[in-house]
């Protein structure tokens, strides 16, 4: 009762901050850099004109589709309200973040849970577009369900959180082929197991070992996939029926994309993973630094593998380097003072983190080893985050920090390898209040103008 007490008193907390903060960026601006599109088609979908589209937009429809449906019978479609969209489904996550991490966690110190939860609510680029009209919260809030619901075997209610999760991104298909993939490798090393599916096994570590086990007893006995079908199929319908229609939208569209297709061609940009592993540990460091020396000893006593992979990611950053034309014109983002200021100043700058990206890279990899003491971290699970994360970040060319928030919550939501300490993660937590009050602070004192706007320009994520 006294741990409920005090989430409970934190999720009051935050949701009274969120709201002094949520008034004063509405006063500070109506508009931000994109929301122009998505202020606009939200007001459309409000007030039923369904049969308008702005060709700009590229996501599919889900965040104008909830405003509509619950600001529409209100007609309350004014800014202040579809903002407030974001913000109701930020309160949301962090109760989401809460019960996903206890599920992880069952036997976890209560304050350990609340200090993690904490963190992970306030990560200071899915908190700030809290406060605007964006996809991005929204789209978590759905993926974190689906998610929840996997977790606790709802896979009915979990495909129907999936359709929601890609209605609001086309890109969060993937996290719904990591959901299923992991269900079906996990029901195939079942059903490969002495006894098949009706088995038990202490601990259920079902590890890389167990994966090749099964797909050579599925190699020797066809019919266990015949079985795993009969399995899969009935019970991952959900999922699986999300994955098939998005198929035939890709193959009938030509593209992931809608709207304007040139803006968001994929590409293979590597060292998108390696800025990914920057964000990971500038919103991690209670994990970094807890790992520090064990991360330092693995580096120096497998020095062959640190060098060949020090030297493979210059070379990627030598051959594979995108740095498109937005992040260079647009300096209404964080990232392009980054890239102008370090990365795009001196030709040897990007490649000076190298190791710090192999460091954390190491970090990420003892995270993702399959947990014994973790039903959900199974081979599967780390397999498909690491294709899904490809996927959702190594294909893009712009630089953006909004693409990682999924799988760095994710990663830190289930895995349960590398834990830190409570004063660690109050240090991660203050950390992360105390960016979030600078970026408010910036976005509110910080104004300039261009030419084809009247109104001043801020900088946010």
């Amino acid at each position: 009762m006294r741990n409920q007490l005090i989430f409970f008193a934190f999720i009051s907390a935050y949701s009274a901050v969120s709201f002094v903060l949520f008034n004063l960026i509405y006063r500070t601006s109506k508009v931000v850099i994109d929301e122009e599109f998505h202020l606009r088609q939200g007001e459309h979908y409000c007030h039923g004109r369904f049969d308008v589209w702005d060709n700009k937009i590229t996501t599919f429809p889900g965040l104008y589709l909830v405003s509509a449906s619950f600001l529409g019978p209100f007609q309350s479609c004014s800014i202040y309200h579809l903002r407030m969209i974001s913000l109701i489904a930020s309160i949301a996550n962090v109760y989401l973040i809460y019960i996903i991490r206890k599920v992880v966690l069952a036997n976890r110190n209560p304050a350990y849970l609340l200090l993690e939860s904490m963190s992970l609510a306030t990560l200071p680029p899915l908190y700030f577009f809290s406060h605007l009209y964006y996809t991005d919260v929204l789209s978590v809030t759905m993926v974190l369900t689906m998610v929840y619901f996997s977790l606790k075997g709802m896979h009915n209610w979990g495909g129907i959180a999936a359709f929601m999760a890609i209605l609001m991104r086309q890109t969060n298909v993937v996290w719904v082929g990591m959901v299923l993939g992991n269900q079906v490798i996990k029901t195939a090393i079942d059903l490969c197991q002495p006894g098949g599916k009706g088995s038990s096994r202490k601990g259920r570590h079902y590890g890389f070992a167990d994966l090749w086990q099964s797909i050579k007893t599925m190699l020797k006995k066809p019919k266990i996939m015949i079985d795993l079908l009969r399995h899969v199929l009935p019970n991952y319908f959900g999922y699986i029926i999300n994955i098939v229609g998005f198929v035939i939208f890709l193959f009938t569209n030509g593209s992931i994309v809608i709207g304007d297709k040139t803006a968001h061609v994929a590409k293979l940009h590597v060292p998108q993973i390696f800025y990914f592993s920057l964000f990971f540990a500038a919103f991690s460091s209670s994990h970094v630094l807890s790992t520090l020396k064990r991360i330092a000893r693995i580096m120096r006593k497998k020095w062959p593998m640190t060098a060949l992979c020090v030297c493979l990611f210059a070379a990627a950053i030598h051959l594979n380097t995108i740095v498109h034309p937005y992040m260079l014109a647009d300096n209404r983002h964080y990232t392009f003072y980054i890239w102008n200021r370090f990365f795009g100043r001196w030709w040897f700058a990007r490649y000076l983190p190298i190791p710090i990206y192999y460091g954390v890279l190491v970090l990420v990899v003892l995270m993702l080893l399959p947990s014994s003491n973790n039903h959900e971290q199974t081979v599967g699970f780390s397999l498909l985050w690491v294709a899904a994360t490809l996927a959702s970040v190594a294909l893009q060319q712009l630089i953006e920090v909004r693409y990682f928030i999924l799988p760095f919550l994710l990663l830190r939501l289930i895995q349960t390898n590398v834990r830190t300490s409570a004063n660690l993660l109050t240090l991660e937590v203050l950390g992360n209040l105390a960016i979030n009050a600078l970026t408010v602070y910036a976005f509110v004192k910080k104004e300039f103008y261009w030419k084809n706007y009247q109104d001043a320009q801020r900088i946010i994520w």
